[in-house]
């Protein structure tokens, strides 16, 4: 896919201030480390995960994806009578029906002209709702849009710890719900503009899309569960990446030292060192966030990109690639000139 006419305006975030560490999690845990004999620490040590974040009880997930777009709104001076469609792409809803998009779209009090629907994939449900945005902005049909994305984990650890813990010990069990912990919390929203409006001249250039679809059974879930074959999902989405990165750079017509900054979902550390050497690039064109934040799904790649633009890590003139990857397993990859 190649874009002519797409613009990145800006980015807003929120990150909720309730901090729960990878001891704490295992503190629940311990009466099953104990009768299996782990060890304190197998959390962080397998994924350097130290901490992540709840959202205070009360805040639904069309809270969180509202106020990263009122951030958004105010960083990029672009008012909400401008915004033509909103689209949700979050993993986490808040009810089956409506949409969450319905929620943030009255949270927000966009127009009613403005059209607003969910969009989801997993943790590439961030970049999947870019692609639709831009697609319908070089299609004419729109001007601008916001992509908005709200994860929260609380319900869901505490209730994978308390069946757990009330289960007779098993290896197996814990081993398959280990990866739910490595969660977190937190909301992103992007807006997106046609170059005739754009008062950034951000373009988003395109990108690329790959798939294993036969690999969709590796990690399924459910609000209160989930379960993941870890090892075989990491070696698998590692060659989804690679074959991505390929068709990407071919579709670009860019080679790896034509990328000055990227942006990447997070999973792991081993994954993400993995990753990167894998298609070839060095440590430190990335920004890493895993090991406070925890992977907070489809927000994780965005979210990163918004901190380093604020860090000054992300600066104007780079070119940017941003890596999704999420369970099924598909992968998008876009780039941009920033």
């Amino acid at each position: 896919m190649r874009y002519e006419n797409v613009c990145i305006e800006g980015l807003g975030y929120v990150i909720p201030d309730h901090v729960v560490t990878s001891d704490w999690i295992e503190e629940q845990l311990a009466p099953i480390y104990s009768a299996l004999g782990i060890p304190a620490g197998r959390i962080e040590a397998l994924t350097k995960i130290k901490e992540r974040r709840w959202w205070d009880e009360g805040v639904m997930f069309s809270d969180s994806a509202a106020m990263a777009a009122e951030d958004a709104l105010e960083k990029t001076g672009i008012d909400r009578s401008e915004i033509q469609c909103l689209v949700n792409t979050s993993v986490c809803r808040d009810y089956l029906e409506p949409a969450t998009a319905v929620i943030v779209h009255a949270k927000l009090g966009l127009n009613p002209t403005a059209m607003n629907f969910d969009l989801t994939n997993a943790c590439v449900g961030f970049l999947s709702g870019m692609v639709v945005v831009a697609n319908m902005i070089e299609l004419g049909q729109i001007d601008t849009g916001i992509v908005v994305a709200g994860e929260g984990v609380r319900d869901g650890q505490l209730a994978t710890i308390r069946r757990i813990v009330s289960n007779p010990p098993d290896m197996r069990a814990l081993r398959e719900n280990l990866a739910t912990f490595t969660l977190g919390s937190g909301s992103v929203a992007m807006i997106l503009a046609h170059k005739s409006k754009s008062r950034t001249g951000k373009r988003l250039l395109g990108g690329y899309a790959y798939s294993q679809t036969q690999h969709y059974d590796l990690c399924v879930a459910q609000p209160d569960w989930m379960r993941t074959d870890s090892s075989t999902l990491l070696r698998e989405g590692l060659k989804v990446i690679v074959a991505a990165w390929k068709g990407f750079k071919k579709e670009l017509g860019w080679d790896n030292e034509t990328v000055d900054r990227l942006f990447t979902h997070q999973v792991s550390e081993k994954q993400r060192l993995m990753g990167l050497e894998m298609i070839g690039l060095p440590q430190g064109m990335d920004y890493p966030t895993l090991i406070y934040l925890g992977n907070i799904a489809s927000v994780s790649c965005p979210v990163s990109m918004a901190i380093a633009q604020e860090e000054g890590f992300l600066q104007d003139g780079d070119r940017v690639a941003m890596i999704g990857v999420g369970s099924g397993i598909n992968s998008i990859i876009l780039g941009a000139q920033w």
